[in-house]
């Protein structure tokens, strides 16, 4: 009895919040471009001292219901699917629902609930951090302290990555059919969804530098994350660890997995790691609410959350 009255509260409630955020949609839609509630963040000036931009698409009131926006979407990505290069689609995802909802730590809890297992990293990156299971209520929590204080640099943060997104929200956030659909018709690969994951955090969150053996369309929906990517060159994802010959990446040197460098690019160890001033001219791009960037299969990348944040990743074949 009692968990059908907690059924009840939550569907009443979670159906409350979504007509609030549906109006506030509403009211959104019909402000013009250059109104400040519908720009996304600007580029922010390159941190690294070499980055160039990644090369942009802007695309505007995408529909993913609409067959013709979807082959618009498709026909973005093409050229840079073929020729393995990155590019940002800027505001491909500023009208879905998920834009709307996951800023809400309310709408997390009454849609997803709080009894739900999560698996977090503690530390500064999965290569030197603790992965520890947890609720996801209590994560909500610690959460909405890190809000309310600022989380400071130094202070190691809890991330919720590599986690699988939630049954209950896939439907917040719809996948571009070129990475479901195999029927030929989009022809940006082979169309077989292979993962869609979720990534939630303080700021000040980090993916070290790694490499991921599938394409991926990195999707950011709450804050921004600033992303660094290096291309490959040549056999450069060999495991430098069994190599005379240490590539500049320093994959799998230190005990780090094969696709994972030993190197911390942010500050990096010349001594130790000498041969990463050989790296080629890595790519950089500041992602904000509704812009998703496409991460070519083995290129390097290096993530950090400029703020509170809530992405999805969809890796795709």
């Amino acid at each position: 009895m009692l968990f059908q009255i907690k059924s009840r509260y939550r569907t009443k409630y979670s159906s409350y919040i979504q007509l609030q955020l549906q109006c506030h949609r509403y009211f959104s839609s019909w402000l013009p471009e250059n109104h400040p509630f519908n720009i996304s963040p600007k580029l922010e000036p390159p941190t690294y001292h070499r980055a160039q931009p990644v090369p942009v698409s802007l695309l505007h009131q995408i529909n993913f219901q609409d067959t013709k926006h979807q082959h618009e979407i498709a026909n973005a990505m093409r050229p840079h699917f073929e020729s393995k290069n990155p590019h940002l689609l800027r505001n491909l995802y500023s009208k879905c629902d998920a834009i709307y909802f996951w800023r809400s730590l309310k709408y997390w809890r009454m849609a997803v609930g709080e009894e739900m297992d999560v698996e977090i990293e503690i530390g500064k990156g999965y290569n030197t951090s603790q992965r520890v299971t947890t609720k996801f209520g209590a994560y909500l929590e610690y959460l909405q302290l890190c809000i309310e204080k600022g989380a400071h640099e130094a202070e190691e943060v809890a991330y919720l990555a590599q986690n699988e997104l939630f049954a209950q929200v896939q439907e917040d956030i719809p996948i571009p059919r070129f990475c479901c659909e195999c029927d030929g018709s989009y022809n940006v690969g082979k169309g077989k969804l292979y993962h869609t994951m979720l990534w939630m955090g303080p700021s000040n969150t980090v993916s070290p530098l790694h490499y991921d053996p599938l394409d991926n369309l990195l999707v950011q929906v709450v804050g921004r994350k600033r992303v660094l990517l290096f291309p490959p060159v040549g056999n450069d994802t060999t495991n430098a660890a069994n190599s005379d010959d240490k590539l500049w990446h320093y994959a799998g040197v230190d005990g780090n997995q094969y696709n994972t460098s030993a190197v911390d690019i942010e500050n990096p160890d010349e001594k130790k790691y000498p041969n990463f001033k050989l790296a080629p001219v890595p790519f950089e791009c500041t992602l904000g609410p509704g812009d998703a960037l496409y991460i070519p299969k083995k290129w390097w990348h290096h993530v950090r959350s400029l703020e509170f944040s809530v992405s999805a990743n969809i890796w795709w074949r």
